[in-house]
């Protein structure tokens, strides 16, 4: 054990910044051993006559308590209002984050001793050498008149919500390591117990640090996210127990917000594909939490439940293949699915139970998805137009993520059939002869992921029936108008399907909800596109030899004719436009024929439009 700490924390050292560590300069070929004298980490001496183990595992502590010290200090002195994530998130300090990682590798040869040193240091950071960890917002304490005792209060408190920040960063990242390294349930039920003090509703609380109260309340949901992936029936346990408890209380206002913010304290759990007997037992409890979905009348508690199957379901919906079959999960989808369809055609619920009844439908047998789905892709289609922006885009949503699941896992139906619905799609998202997309003011990335999906299984459709229109292909000259969202829409989607079948990317993934972890550690991968240029000779290879010379020369009288429209007329050499801000200058129509401007000159080189000269193309691209 001593050796691989040792390895761990050499890591560390060689990539910490020297100022921050005096350590002994190793030859190559020599036998390193730990000086017989006292090292220094960040001016704290740590006695050099201790295990190997134990020195590496004091030594990274005492850097972390000096470097959290420095980050509290920080936030003491910024504005109330400033979020705590915006100076303590993983990614806005290397140094602190190369701690918490080291911490994190370190504790899969000492997991407990760490938990239990963390759990010291939390402790006197607060104040209480006690287990309660009852937290009562200090500023409630005194009298509205008294402001300078008040402010303080409010100092104090955002020092309090900062150690909390920095406890859970360490948390997540050491707790991941139990299934390595198992630990005593007394340290189980210790996160636990505190985790959960942190999800009850304070009532009568508002000030300052409201919104970095909400902020740790989540962190805390992170870590019990990563708790039960190798604790879940504890956590179970636990909820169950405090649903229960506050079910058995008389309802009120505040007992129902206390119920709501204990289920959002689920929020990051996810369910465990494999092995099997995981998964059974997490669609136990989402049975349990679907009973009760079915027996509350609060209407908020209802959607909140919805809200947490929807952030449970999607990532299973991405993943599941021959799991659809497993009973548990079938028995859920059945038990909830006609209550939750029938409640959505509601006014009051349908914002929130349209993505439910969308999840249940995505993660269900293949004939349950095809006996239910166009009914209810029919009521997504008829709400794209609705009034309410926020409705027409959660049925896109509803309809991007359904669409992904008829095409992707279910691979369609028969061709005359699989053609109606998915002629009933685009017409109702890019009408006929008109200018626009539906619904407005939406992402344009969302509809160039609706025509890749079918792109996938029906290449042919996507080109002639979608790409073709969105670009005027074969309109002639006289007629034709630049109608921006639709053109921008068309040549990005060709050039992600290109770019996908030349690089054999395969399926594309199910859509998330984009949720983005409170400690900041989401992982995004960026998709590097290709940059050569696609030839007539690679086009022929990935079966778009049909398409490509009509994109081509597409691309050719769109870039004419703004070049023209807002190319010319607006160049900076344009005497009109000399002495005009860019942002006087983009609004109106201008900003959208901008937007695709600018996506046509980035699709050079990689699409050359068919009929410019060299020489033109260039001295267009230098204008």
């Amino acid at each position: 054990m001593d050796e691989k700490v040792k390895l761990v924390f050499a890591k560390y050292l060689a990539s910490a910044p020297v100022s921050t560590v005096t350590r002994r300069r190793i030859s190559p070929g020599s036998n390193p051993t730990w000086e017989k004298k006292s090292v220094t980490m960040s001016n704290i001496a740590i006695d050099p006559d201790i295990k190997p183990g134990e020195y590496v595992i004091k030594s990274l502590f005492a850097e972390f308590t000096v470097q959290a010290e420095k980050k509290i200090e920080v936030v003491m002195a910024e504005p109330l209002e400033k979020p705590l994530s915006r100076s303590l998130q993983r990614g806005e300090d290397l140094q602190f984050d190369q701690v918490i990682s080291s911490m994190s590798s370190v504790a899969e040869h000492c997991l407990p001793s760490l938990l239990r040193t963390l759990f010291d240091w939390y402790r006197r950071q607060n104040g209480t050498e006690d287990e309660s960890y009852e937290y009562r917002p200090r500023s409630s304490t005194k009298s509205k008149g008294d402001e300078q005792h008040r402010d303080r209060d409010y100092l104090l408190e955002r020092r309090d919500l900062a150690i909390d920040f920095i406890f859970c960063l360490v948390l997540i990242e050491v707790l991941k390591q139990i299934p390595l390294h198992p630990v005593p349930d007394a340290s189980v039920h210790e996160v636990l117990n505190l985790a959960f003090k942190h999800f009850k509703h304070r009532e009568g609380y508002s000030g300052p640090n409201t919104g970095n109260m909400h902020i740790i309340a989540d962190l805390y949901a992170e870590v019990i996210g990563v708790l039960a992936q190798s604790k879940f029936q504890a956590v179970r346990k636990k909820f169950m127990t405090e649903l229960k408890e506050l079910r058995q209380k008389e309802q009120s206002p505040h007992v129902v917000q206390s119920i709501i913010s204990l289920i959002m304290g689920m929020k990051f759990f996810r369910v465990k594909m494999y092995p099997v007997e995981d998964f059974e037992a997490s669609f136990q409890f989402m049975q349990e939490c679907a009973q009760y979905f079915h027996e509350v009348k609060d209407k908020d508690i209802k959607h909140a439940l919805a809200g947490l199957f929807v952030e449970i379901l999607i990532p299973v919906a991405a993943a599941v293949k021959n799991e659809v079959n497993v009973p548990c999960l079938k028995n859920f989808v059945e038990m909830l699915y006609q209550t939750t369809f029938d409640l959505s055609s509601r006014k009051k619920h349908s914002l929130a139970l349209y993505p439910l009844v969308t999840c249940l439908l995505c993660v269900s047998q293949k004939q349950f998805f095809l006996n239910n789905w166009h009914i209810f892709l029919q009521n997504c289609l008829s709400h794209l137009k609705n009034k309410d922006p926020k409705m027409s885009r959660v049925a896109l949503e509803s309809l991007y993520r359904l669409l992904w699941v008829y095409v992707i896992r279910i691979k369609c139906e028969s061709n005359t059939v699989t053609q109606s619905r998915l002629l009933s799609i685009v017409s109702a998202l890019f009408p006929k002869g008109s200018r626009s997309v539906v619904p407005r003011d939406t992402p344009l990335n969302i509809f160039v992921k609706i025509i890749q999906f079918i792109a996938q299984e029906r290449l042919d459709f996507a080109m002639k029936e979608i790409i073709f229109d969105l670009l005027c292909v074969g309109k002639p000259s006289k007629t034709f108008a630049i109608n921006p969202e639709r053109m921008n829409i068309g040549l990005r989607a060709f050039l992600v399907i290109a770019d996908s079948l030349q690089q054999k990317d395969g399926e594309p993934p199910m859509p998330t909800t984009g949720v983005v972890l409170p400690s900041g550690s989401t992982l995004r991968v960026k998709k590097i596109f290709l940059n050569k240029t696609l030839t007539d000779e690679e086009a022929k290879v990935i079966g778009m030899s049909l398409y490509y010379p009509q994109v081509r020369k597409a691309l050719d009288c769109i870039l004419r004719h703004l070049d023209k429209e807002v190319g010319r007329s607006m160049s900076m050499t344009n005497v009109q436009m000399s002495n005009k801000e860019p942002e006087d200058m983009i609004t109106g129509e201008r900003k959208p024929k901008i937007d695709l401007f600018r996506t046509c000159v980035a699709a050079i080189p990689r699409l050359i439009p068919d009929g410019m000269s060299r020489a033109e193309l260039v001295e267009l691209l230098a204008r």
